[in-house]
């Protein structure tokens, strides 16, 4: 399921559980619960344990209910990383990593512990941050202390983000590659072939060397 709209809503220290169906929902499920919420937004408690829900929701939980442990262990807070570099992480269960960086603006985006980073646009100064959600068998999410002010240090090549077009030759000089972005999609493009975007929204990822 897509939680488009409750991705910046997780934040370090929340445990919860996401459930396909409120319907299926247990008292037992609920205990410990202080908030619900669906793709579109919050969901009274009261709609859920009086079974008037349908759908998809998340249930948040307080103290009283443990989530499953887990860490970033590197890069630490204030690092430095380079391209396509390894997140290492220790989790009490499955683990997933996300990282907050510029691109439409800045927003979560899931990563995997190898991080490509070929496309990512150059960052500011310790602008990225990253952070792990782990999940235990029983299906309980939990949020880890999250791995701040990371800077991403080129030495070869610089990348650059158009979301207007085609940029012209002038911006193309000294480009080695480029990428429409489409969605999330990265789609590969000859420089010389690069033309007008494919589809609505489209923006231009180029790379050059320094």
């Amino acid at each position: 399921m897509k939680w488009l709209l409750l991705l910046l809503a997780i934040s370090p220290g929340d445990v919860y559980r996401d459930f396909p169906d409120a319907r299926a929902l247990t008292p037992a499920q609920l205990t410990g619960a202080i908030r619900a919420e669906t793709p579109s937004g919050e969901l009274p408690l009261a709609l859920l344990g009086r079974g008037k829900a349908t759908g998809p929701v998340r249930v948040f939980y307080g103290t009283s209910v443990a989530g499953p442990a887990g860490r970033i262990l590197a890069p630490r807070h204030g690092g430095v990383i380079h391209d396509d570099p390894v997140i290492r992480f220790s989790a009490e269960g499955e683990g997933e990593l996300w990282a907050y960086f510029e691109q439409y603006g800045a927003a979560w985006r899931r990563i995997t512990p190898q991080w490509q980073t070929r496309w990512v646009p150059d960052q500011p100064a310790r602008g990225i941050k990253l952070q792990l959600r782990v999940r235990r068998a029983d299906g309980l999410w939990a949020v880890a202390r999250q791995v701040e002010q990371i800077t991403l240090v080129r030495k070869k090549h610089s990348v650059k983000l158009f979301q207007a077009g085609h940029p012209g030759a002038e911006a193309l000089s000294g480009a080695t590659e480029a990428a429409w972005l489409v969605g999330e999609e990265i789609r590969p493009v000859p420089l010389d072939r690069i033309g007008a975007p494919p589809g609505p929204g489209a923006s231009l990822l180029v790379r050059y060397a320094r």
